[in-house]
């Protein structure tokens, strides 16, 4: 499972949670919840895929997240007030999701003290760092925020050997860093004419991480820290 509040957990706190969760198979195009009813469920998903998604005031449907297997969903939601989904959910391809109840997360978190503290401090930081994604799509250019982008995802890979693979699709990474899917093609177009990336299918091999920095004006450390 990705890093969460369940990952926070020691094994006795799991082995009660486990004893709570419920287990259920949904079909492809199922809403799970809809944007502004009760938060009273969190999901972590098992096997499947699961998108977030918000309409907009013209109607249209904006893509903020994709979840796949061992991510969790609306772990926030839980501890919200009101507390309230932000945004609707809809499960993407057949799949298998471990159900939280709102009351039995809340309690076990708050019967520990050191928990309770550590939900805190992740909370926290989870709100830093999309205080800091705002940051980023609204102080730096299109290539910047690519080239961040990709070096984000690298961080996160086990193995760094210059290749970054994409868990989403181009359209809906151009929706997170908040440019058009054609604004998102030029830029790559850019730096593959350039020689800085390779593309194969959804990954891109960087041949010179630091020249790849200098080019859009930014420093190699924001692949390593």
């Amino acid at each position: 499972m990705n890093f969460s509040i369940i990952s926070l957990m020691s094994k006795t706190q799991l082995a009660s949670l486990a004893l709570l969760q419920e287990k259920r198979f949904y079909q492809a195009g199922t809403i799970l919840f809809h944007q502004g009813k009760e938060a009273n469920r969190m999901y972590v998903i098992e096997k499947g895929k699961v998108t977030l998604y918000r309409l907009m005031p013209n109607g249209e449907e904006k893509v903020f997240n994709v979840f796949l297997a061992g991510d969790v969903i609306a772990e926030m939601a839980m501890f919200m007030s009101p507390r309230q989904y932000p945004m609707t959910a809809r499960v993407e391809q057949d799949s298998v999701l471990a159900i939280y109840k709102h009351t039995d997360i809340k309690k076990i978190v708050s019967q520990t003290p050191e928990l309770a503290v550590s939900v805190m401090e992740y909370m926290t930081n989870k709100i830093h760092s999309l205080v800091n994604e705002i940051n980023i799509l609204t102080q730096v250019n299109a290539n910047q925020r690519f080239v961040m982008k990709l070096a984000e995802i690298y961080k996160k890979q086990s193995t760094k050997d210059n290749k970054i693979s994409l868990s989403i699709t181009k359209k809906l990474l151009a929706t997170q860093l908040g440019m058009t899917p054609e604004t998102l093609s030029r830029t790559i177009k850019r730096l593959k004419d350039e020689g800085q990336l390779i593309e194969h299918g959804n990954s891109f091999q960087i041949k010179d991480i630091a020249v790849l920095c200098l080019s859009v004006n930014l420093t190699a450390d924001i692949f390593y820290h």
